[in-house]
């Protein structure tokens, strides 16, 4: 039998008064967690103040030169997943950072879009694991 995992959000009031919580699978239940590892800054979550990325410290840097910004977002990235989502093995992480063009209330407005690539091997299973996302920085968005 497959196990089961909450879905995020958690729906406390639903446990506090005994109902069935929404369930998913582990894949799905990967991908939410590394959702939530990438749109958290360092410190933000009090029980684990490692828990995060160091996207949120780059959202407005524009002195330094994009490749390192992309090599530190990847080292971070990479070290958090290890870290953090210990149902992966064998974890690369790849970033492509360009910039985009989108309309604003002002005209046009430049961002940094940057892409996400997770890929792995599922611990229990074997099986090859992928996840991708993508944010604008600066400020963040998605």
């Amino acid at each position: 039998m497959p196990q089961e995992y909450y879905s995020l959000p958690l729906v406390v009031d639903r446990l506090m008064r005994q109902q069935e919580h929404p369930k998913c699978t582990l894949q799905q239940s990967i991908n939410q967690n590394l959702h939530l590892l990438l749109t958290t800054a360092f410190g933000e979550f009090p029980a684990n103040e490692n828990f995060g990325c160091s996207i949120w410290d780059n959202d407005f840097d524009n002195l330094t030169s994009a490749p390192k910004i992309k090599e530190t977002i990847r080292q971070s990235i990479m070290q958090s997943v290890s870290e953090n989502e210990k149902r992966l093995g064998r974890v690369r992480v790849e970033l492509f950072i360009q910039q985009e063009e989108l309309p604003g209330s002002n005209g046009r407005i430049v961002k940094k879009r940057i892409e996400i690539t997770i890929t792995g091997i599922l611990n229990l299973t074997s099986e090859k694991f992928i996840y991708r996302d993508s944010f604008f920085m600066g400020p963040l968005s998605y």
